[in-house]
């Protein structure tokens, strides 16, 4: 039976907003389970009540008002994550969902830890919530036992009472029993979950909890906020990449109207106003001289990238590749290029910043909380525990949000002037100064004997990292490197990071070899996926819901295939596409989807995360790269560098593939793997020429249609 300890009175509420993780487990009155994202962590709290948090994943406590409040490091980015952990913990404990809360990247309130990766999210989060909620209902049904002296497996826990089974008068309300009492569990290997065939929101397409407010725009974001004695902040920023600020004059901005201080910190330099009209203006006056350095120009990206690489990672190595391919009787090998892609957030980066007594509160765009957190404290030589981050709803990120430097420029402004500080990027800011999807070079040697089997694959991969490198396809020798190399852009994580790039060099070459040995594209794949077939399983999913009718390519109908894997979830994708002979423009007509990633927690949420994807895909697809000259931005506008919008997005068709009996992965980036490839390959089979360069824009299409095939 669980040992209770009574709460005394305290002052301050479990709920109160700016609570800290110590005081919640020392306050909290009523039921919390811990529950770990990573390897099992000690007991987060000794019976004096000291936080031992870190390494944890989250925590989930009934209340004594009945209600559940789910703590989780991993904020909201637009997934639908909020609903879907809503839906997990009101499914186990049997409770409606306008039962939960869910308290999210408010680094004083949930564990201390770098949250799960957000297109793995619910598959991280997912099993330890419901078996938290799991352990949280065998403690009512415990507690409840106790009361009534009857055995635990006699009490039901369904609809927020706990009641005996054959004596529904002997029922009492969960927060009831939490009420007066302090307890705090973890779960444990014997905890038992409700059976997934008495799901009652799990597998259901219930809206989004924050639907209407996304709808009616009402969610906070970081612009709306207002924080008493806001000034707005403006920052100078240098005319290309590395210059140094070599001397600066900003009398006149300092004597404008409105503006409250003018703040240079070595090569740090930036306008405070009253308003942000007036923080710009002012900015416009600041005369600033720097030394600039020279840069390499885009057109020798690719052969910098070759010279400086570094072997960094062998991700697969079977067989003796090189030999094989030596021996093969047809070889094929190319290479592949990717551009740097931009994140494009419809939402800037932005943050709020604000000293308070010996503490700094930071308000931010930002899906990684704990990072601007650390950011802040590394920078200002504080502790961690001084500096507390809230995550506000985010209007876009794809991994583009991760670093702190917003943060910590609008504290550092804030220190300056000694109130609240917003500060948010501009558009040519956001596309200037975040960071890139990397570059991408890859090369890929194939062999292959008289039968048409594959006998030896090896993969070069430069500067884009090993994800997605590895194939699903069981080829006797493999050997797969990543390099890192030496690159002129800030780069970082993006949407699947080197995996759509990967998937695209694997998945054309694929395709191009089938056609040089008289293959049909599918039938080739599933040949060679002997080993997987949970893979062999989604394409053949999507060339039946298709109609697939095997053939050579080219067919000149312009149809592609594609397939891929990532974080447990499994795709193959169809695409149809037209090309115009005079101007090269590529149209997407149709894009069919089948996507198997376990058990489904939203469908609808599911679908929305894959055709988002989807849409995404195509913009660095089609037209999408990040143009520089001598260190300078040129695609700094949404008018230089074109995002797809509703006219861009052609008929979606998403097969769902049922597969409850397997966990929940990740959904949020595999879809967005192998639509580069599958709109590449159904270029081929339109015009018979073959494209290995990303994106595929009109001019790169037209040429390619001139010339000889590579």
């Amino acid at each position: 039976m669980p040992q209770d300890t009574p709460n005394p009175e305290q002052p301050t509420s479990p709920d109160a907003p700016g609570l800290t993780r110590r005081d919640f487990l020392r306050l909290a009155g009523g039921v919390v389970v811990l529950f770990s994202l990573g390897p099992e962590a000690r007991s987060a709290v000794t019976s004096t009540g000291t936080d031992q948090s870190a390494g944890l994943g989250g925590w989930l406590r009934i209340g004594p008002d009945s209600r559940v409040t789910v703590f989780t490091p991993t904020p909201e980015v637009g997934q639908g994550l909020r609903t879907s952990l809503a839906q997990i913990a009101a499914d186990e404990l049997s409770l409606p969902m306008s039962s939960i809360d869910i308290i999210m990247g408010d680094t004083d309130r949930v564990p201390a830890q770098t949250p799960a990766d957000h297109g793995s999210a619910v598959a991280t989060i997912g099993p330890r919530l419901r078996a938290a909620a799991a352990q949280a209902r065998s403690i009512i049904a415990e507690l409840a036992a106790a009361r009534w002296d009857v055995d635990p497996e006699a009490v039901q826990v369904r609809d927020g009472l706990a009641a005996v089974a054959d004596d529904p008068e002997r029922s009492v309300a969960i927060g009831e029993l939490a009420r007066g009492r302090r307890l705090v569990r973890r779960p444990s290997d014997m905890t038992v979950l409700e059976p997934s065939g008495e799901h009652r929101l799990v597998g259901q397409s219930v809206p989004r909890v924050d639907g209407p407010e996304i709808v009616t725009g009402t969610v906070p974001f970081v612009g709306d906020l207002r924080l008493p004695d806001m000034v707005y902040a403006k920052l100078l920023r240098p005319p290309c990449l590395d210059a140094r600020l070599v001397g600066v004059d900003a009398r006149a901005a300092a004597r404008q109207s409105g503006v409250v201080a003018v703040v240079q910190q070595g090569d740090f330099v930036a306008v405070v106003a009253e308003r942000p009209d007036l923080a710009e203006k002012a900015l416009r006056l600041v005369r600033a001289s720097w030394e600039e350095p020279g840069r390499p120009h885009t057109s020798s990206l690719y052969d910098d990238m070759r010279r400086s690489a570094k072997l960094t990672d062998r991700t697969r190595h079977e067989g003796d590749a090189d030999a094989a391919l030596a021996a093969a009787q047809y070889g094929f090998s190319a290479t592949y290029r990717t551009a740097f892609v931009a994140h494009a957030p419809i939402e800037p980066h932005g943050a709020v910043a604000a000293q308070e007594a010996d503490r700094i509160i930071v308000h931010a765009s930002t899906q990684r909380p704990f990072l601007h957190r650390d950011a802040v404290s590394r920078a200002f030589d504080l502790p961690p525990e001084r500096v507390r981050v809230i995550a506000a709803p985010v209007g876009g990120a794809f991994g583009g949000k991760d670093e702190g430097d917003v943060s910590v420029a609008a504290v550092r402004l804030a220190r300056a002037v000694r109130r609240p500080v917003m500060l948010t990027y501009s558009r040519e800011e956001e596309f200037t100064w975040g960071y890139f999807r990397p570059a991408a070079l890859i090369d890929v040697q194939c062999g292959a004997n008289g039968d048409g089997d594959i006998t030896a694959w090896a993969c070069d991969a430069f500067n884009c990292g090993p994800r997605g490198a590895d194939p699903p396809y069981a080829f006797p020798n493999q050997r797969v490197d990543s390099y890192d190399c030496d690159v002129p852009l800030r780069q970082g994580h993006w949407r699947g990071d080197g995996g759509p790039a990967n998937t695209f060099a694997r998945e054309v070459h694929l395709d191009h070899v089938a056609s040089e040995l008289g293959h049909d594209p599918v039938g080739f794949r599933l040949r060679h996926l002997t080993a997987d077939e949970r893979m062999a399983r989604v394409v053949r999913t999507a060339a039946e819901a298709y109609g697939w009718r095997e053939a050579r390519a080219p067919t000149g109908l312009g149809v592609g295939f594609a397939c891929a894997a990532d974080s447990g979830a499994f795709v193959a994708q169809i695409a149809e596409v037209e090309v115009s002979r005079v101007t090269g423009e590529v149209r997407v007509r149709r894009v069919l989807t089948a996507h198997d990633c376990g058990l489904i927690i939203n469908p609808d949420g599911l679908r929305n995360q894959i055709e988002g994807a989807v849409i995404m895909g195509l913009g660095f697809t089609l037209r999408e790269a990040v143009r520089y000259e001598q260190g300078r931005i040129l695609s700094d506008t949404f008018a230089s560098y074109a995002i797809p919008t509703i006219r861009d997005t052609p008929a979606l068709e998403t097969m769902l593939i049922p597969n409850p009996d397997r966990p929940a992965r990740g959904a949020g980036t595999a879809a967005i793997f192998p639509i580069a490839a599958a709109v590449t390959n159904a270029v081929f089979d339109a015009t018979g020429r073959r494209l290995r360069e990303l994106p595929l824009s009109p001019e790169r299409v037209r040429a390619g249609m001139t010339a000889d095939d590579q």
